[in-house]
């Protein structure tokens, strides 16, 4: 394994010390520019497959669209090259935004970095720039995979076309009556035709393709879901034992508390994996810190979950951990707690390397559980987190247990991007639906948002009070 991941490599410039990554993924852009101002190498080799729906985009902010099983039966190398997919190329050769990438172009408007940068550059090596103009069939060198949507969680902002927990509650209970919808309405789900079986000829496709494309992968992803709880995920850690790519940065993104003995037989695979790769990365997927995690999170029990991430940490040889903390309104009131708790377990785990890492992916949908819903003193707690993490700043005397600048600029950026306010009738309606939906979760969970976020009490009166 190489001595430093993604962000670990640091240099003094102008007595500023700054991380490789950040530099470098903002330098990047210059030679994207110099294609067209719209140009993202993740739209030609990144990829994000979710094959019990037979959807697929390129990264997690545009919608997934649908990959048609008459192009699929030609050629299976058009579960990445659809031919929509190669419109929105074709559109960002030309200089044109894409609509679908609505909110880089957003963060960029306002003169932040955006994904636009990272993406293409997780994916980057020279001379790739140059490829992609003539390469109508590229290989993904970023590739995730969904399996299968079952999962023993139901959380706050998921559906049940990603959770059989959530279809099992809707099955019982109905949906959800919001102000202007029937949310998670299982006709829409079953319009869907999931399928999680055997015969899904878009898995089919998957692991007709998957030895293709297996040699020159960068990096393989596999999400749920729960992956843990399918066994195409073990199909893969043995393909991967047996078939070893010593460049591979192999990960799953776990809720990291399946049921049934799944993270001993998880621990085991990974031990037997690593010598047949580079690097393997846990995505812990986690919104806040204790009881409000268990709530946003429903069936997580917070405490089993500490147990099983330092397992990992202490167990693992070339391994990390990266927290996603899918970024809502419900994870303001710990987020500066969060920032520390991951401080103290860089500093506790993180002696030659980094072990620990974060990400904050911005909750656009629903729109009632949207930062964007914060007055300024709830989004008070990102402004601390940033004031905490200047003031601990990773240093040459203090490698790997600090705060890197691009994660300093990632809050940044997302108060900037959650200060900027829905318009007046889409607040209002967000309002109304956060009440709406929060009374029947509450009813059908038993759990007490009131109780439970005592921090957010004037926001839950004024909620309610707009309903009333």
């Amino acid at each position: 394994m190489k001595d430093n991941q993604k962000g670990d490599e640091v240099e003094l410039l102008k007595g500023k010390y700054i991380s490789k990554y950040f530099s470098s993924s903002t330098d990047l852009l210059q030679e994207l520019n110099s294609v067209s101002k719209s140009f993202c190498l993740a739209k030609w080799y990144s990829v994000s497959l979710h094959l019990p729906t037979g959807k697929t985009h390129s990264c997690y902010h545009p919608p997934a669209h649908d990959i048609p099983l008459d192009e699929l039966t030609v050629d299976v190398n058009s579960l990445h090259n659809t031919s929509y997919k190669k419109q929105q190329r074709q559109k960002m050769l030309a200089g044109e935004r894409p609509t679908e990438c609505n909110f880089c172009w957003a963060i960029e408007d306002q003169g932040n970095v955006s994904d636009r940068a990272y993406r293409s550059f997780d994916v980057y090596e020279p001379g790739l720039v140059e490829k992609s103009l003539n390469d109508s069939n590229p290989k993904p060198r970023y590739l995730e995979v969904n399996f299968n949507q079952a999962c023993n969680f139901k959380c706050s902002y998921c559906s049940p076309h990603l959770s059989t927990e959530w279809y099992k509650e809707i099955k019982d209970y109905g949906s959800y009556n919001l102000s202007n919808t029937k949310h998670n309405d299982l006709h829409w789900v079953e319009n869907l035709k999931i399928d999680n079986g055997p015969d899904n000829p878009y898995t089919k496709a998957f692991w007709k393709w998957f030895p293709e494309v297996y040699p020159t992968l960068k990096t393989f992803r596999m999400t749920g879901g729960e992956p843990l709880m399918d066994k195409n995920t073990f199909f893969v850690f043995d393909y991967v034992k047996n078939n070893p790519n010593k460049n591979l940065h192999l990960s799953i993104t776990s809720n990291c508390s399946p049921p049934k003995g799944q993270w001993s037989k998880f621990l085991q695979s990974l031990k037997q994996v690593e010598p047949s790769i580079d690097h393997f990365m846990l995505y812990c997927s986690l919104d806040s810190w204790g009881k409000q995690a268990e709530y946003i999170r429903y069936g997580l029990d917070f405490n089993i979950l500490y147990k099983n991430i330092t397992d990992y940490l202490i167990v693992g040889k070339k391994h990390s951990l990266t927290f996603i903390i899918t970024a809502n309104i419900l994870s303001l009131p710990r987020w500066l707690e969060y920032i520390k708790q991951i401080h103290e377990l860089r500093k506790t785990f993180n002696k030659d390397r980094q072990l620990i890492w974060f990400d904050t992916p911005m909750l656009h949908d629903p729109k009632w559980m949207s930062m964007k819903l914060a007055n300024a003193e709830m989004l008070s707690p990102l402004l601390e987190s940033i004031k905490y993490m200047e003031e601990n700043r990773e240093t040459s005397n203090n490698r790997f247990k600090g705060f890197k600048d691009f994660e300093v600029d990632k809050i940044k950026r997302l108060y900037n991007w959650a200060s900027i306010k829905l318009n007046y009738q889409d607040d209002i309606l967000a309002k109304k639906n956060f009440d709406l939906f929060f009374a029947q979760h509450d009813k059908r969970r038993n759990t007490n948002i009131k109780d439970c976020f005592p921090e957010l009490t004037h926001f839950i009166q004024e909620c309610r009070i707009l309903n009333e």
